[in-house]
């Protein structure tokens, strides 16, 4: 992945879980969301810290998770 400095890093799956379960304390909810995040961005070579945000942020609002996503934008 691309941090926002332009360096490169190893993606970990693990940020976004925990991102998650700051969200909410729902395994269900965590694994539903968890797993079509990182299905979408399996197709990127190289994501950016920005492109995983709104990818987040769009999941949760698509499955309707409003307060969730406005909370993860914080």
């Amino acid at each position: 992945m691309e941090t926002p400095t332009g360096a490169h890093v190893a993606f970990d799956s693990a940020r976004i879980h925990q991102d998650l379960t700051s969200l909410t304390n729902d395994p269900t909810v965590v694994h539903r969301v968890e797993s079509l995040i990182v299905a979408q961005l399996a197709g990127f070579d190289v994501v950016a810290t920005e492109t995983i945000e709104a990818t987040i942020t769009a999941t949760l609002e698509q499955l309707g998770y409003t307060q969730m996503a406005r909370q993860y934008q914080r």
